[in-house]
């Protein structure tokens, strides 16, 4: 399971509650390299829409001329895209603590660190879906509880499929 490439493993967390369900396993830095793979998937329409659709890339940086423009754009780049990174990374681990709360009441052993794993993996297709909100005419009424909602709904989904554990008699 080590092996398995991001790429399969994003089409199998659209869909699959079993397959989230083992990635807890996954080595912690495959599930960070997933987190950067989803902020880099999130980050695209954004700035596929600023920047190509509206050719208007000075609406990012309004008090600067055309030359300045083409200097700062990267930096601008980079940065909001480190800063979309730390908000995903607080947001798994609010999300994992509520997970570990889902286990308890579930009935399942899940700690922490595989919660956090599990909620990394499990907010795939929420992300995907808001993160596509800038390419359409309208924004997403109350987007952001929304995307809470289907991602605890996906994890809630993803912790079912974990085994009780086994009671010794």
């Amino acid at each position: 399971m080590h092996k398995k490439s991001i790429f399969s493993i994003f089409i199998k967390c659209l869909y699959s509650f079993k397959d989230i369900a083992k990635f807890r396993f996954l080595g912690i830095g495959k599930s960070i390299n997933y987190t950067f793979f989803l902020v880099f998937l999130y980050f695209l329409p954004s700035l596929y829409n600023t920047i190509i659709l509206k050719r208007d890339s000075s609406s990012l940086l309004p008090d600067f001329d055309t030359g300045s423009i083409a200097i700062m754009l990267p930096i601008f780049i980079i940065f909001m895209y480190l800063l979309n990174t730390g908000i995903f990374f607080l947001k798994i681990s609010i999300l994992a603590g509520i997970a570990v709360l889902l286990a308890k009441v579930l009935n399942r052993k899940l700690p922490y660190r595989q919660s956090w794993r599990l909620t990394a993996f499990s907010i795939t297709l929420p992300t995907l879906l808001f993160g596509l909100e800038p390419l359409l005419s309208k924004p997403i009424p109350y987007g952001t509880l929304f995307d809470f909602l289907i991602s605890i709904i996906y994890i809630f989904f993803s912790i079912k499929k974990i085994p009780r554990p086994k009671i010794l008699s």
